[in-house]
């Protein structure tokens, strides 16, 4: 600062040490802006919630279904465990391991277990993601039999209707009882098989109505990436019939209409977590050999959306003491205002509840519920 006088030197220091203060603390601000006529929310790494919004989440346990019973209730890997709820609050489970459909009272009690395996009309063959539509009748995907099938919430077996020509990787129903599911498309073009990852809604009888997405995965395909959670796009339906896909590698997400159309994206600022020497060594090492390891993980692993329309994205950052996960906490708008522990997988939210798989310390799977408030 030659030529400069020394109380010159000190504004000129301390002005300047202002606008580097706020410019860190402008960087570290939600921004929104508006580009191509869709609002998008740029989240900064730690959570900034807005004046007024609600951001402290307390659960309290209600129910917990599995820890006082010997009868083993459940699918080894809560992961696959499935549930609906009813307007009386009754719980229906289903697994693809033990093949059968579970109904419990709101007070947990076990009512009733129909389904066995099999390939008849009234059979299943590794059942997954149940729900109750709004015509009161349980619907679930039949993976096996490459069907989704109906029963009435009592256990009567209604109808299947056959999902061969579609070959779904994963599939939702909406409000409507509308199906939502993804697929890909294979095809040889100039000698080299090309693949398009789709997400397209159909109608109860399984008439596609329109496509949601459809992206070109051939390079990612090839390059032969391992995934740590195998999610390279993943997507939920939230409030309003709206379908949230997020793009696991970048950390973004798309919130989508039901007719089709992006009203929202959402995006975050985020640290990579990297691959431990030991969720390398979890992989046989003739598969580590065939393929390539990232040295870092995505920006997420999965994702629930609540009644509100709020994101929580399971990171893959672990609380100091290695016991649960970190979750980043979005409101209806898109913004990052909380980051919280949960040891469990989210499995549905209902009526002011939420309903998770969990695990004893005996590694029993277990069901809970909880009553959600938010201050």
């Amino acid at each position: 600062m030659k030529g400069l006088t020394p109380v010159k030197s000190i504004l000129f220091i301390f002005f300047f040490s202002l606008f580097i203060i706020a410019s860190v603390l402008n960087a570290q601000k939600i921004k929104i802006k508006t580009e191509k006529g869709i609002p998008v929310v740029y989240n900064p790494k730690k959570p900034d919630p807005p004046r007024g919004v609600k951001h402290n989440l307390i659960l309290e346990e209600e129910l917990c279904i599995g820890d006082d019973t010997e009868e083993y209730l459940f699918a080894e890997d809560i992961a696959f465990i499935s549930m609906g709820v009813d307007k009386e609050g009754n719980i229906y489970t289903v697994d693809p391991k033990l093949v059968e459909i579970k109904k419990f009272s709101p007070e947990g009690k076990l009512i009733k277990v129909f389904g066995k395996r099999g390939q008849g009309p009234e059979e299943m063959d590794s059942p997954s993601i149940i729900g109750v539509t709004s015509q009161n009748e349980l619907m679930f995907v039949d993976s096996g039999n490459s069907r989704i099938t109906f029963y009435s919430l009592d256990g009567e077996y209604l109808r299947y209707i056959p999902a061969h020509k579609w070959r779904f990787s994963r599939t939702r129903f909406d409000s409507k009882g509308n199906v939502v599911a993804d697929i890909y498309q294979y095809s040889e073009e100039e000698q080299r098989m090309k693949a398009i990852y789709e997400i397209r809604r159909f109608n109860q009888e399984l008439e596609p109505l329109f496509t949601i997405i459809s992206i070109d995965m051939t390079d990612e395909l090839l390059s032969r990436e391992y995934i740590y959670g195998g999610v390279r796009i993943y997507w939920q339906i939230g409030k309003n019939d709206n379908v949230y896909v997020g793009y696991a590698k970048n950390y973004e997400f798309d919130i989508i209409n039901p007719e089709g159309k992006i009203i929202r994206k959402v995006k975050k600022v985020f640290d990579p977590v990297k691959v431990t020497e030991e969720e390398e060594n979890r992989l046989p090492q003739q598969f580590r050999e065939s393929i390539n390891l990232p040295k870092y993980h995505t920006g997420f692993y999965y994702f629930s959306v609540d009644e509100e329309g709020r994101l929580f994205v399971r990171s893959w950052e672990k609380t100091e003491d290695k016991m649960s996960y970190l979750w980043d906490v979005y409101d209806p708008e898109g913004r990052y205002i909380a980051k919280i522990p949960i040891n469990a997988y989210l499995k549905l939210w209902e009526n002011g509840k939420l309903y998770t798989a969990e695990e004893t310390e005996d590694g029993l799977p277990i069901i809970k519920r909880y009553k959600v408030i938010w201050k």
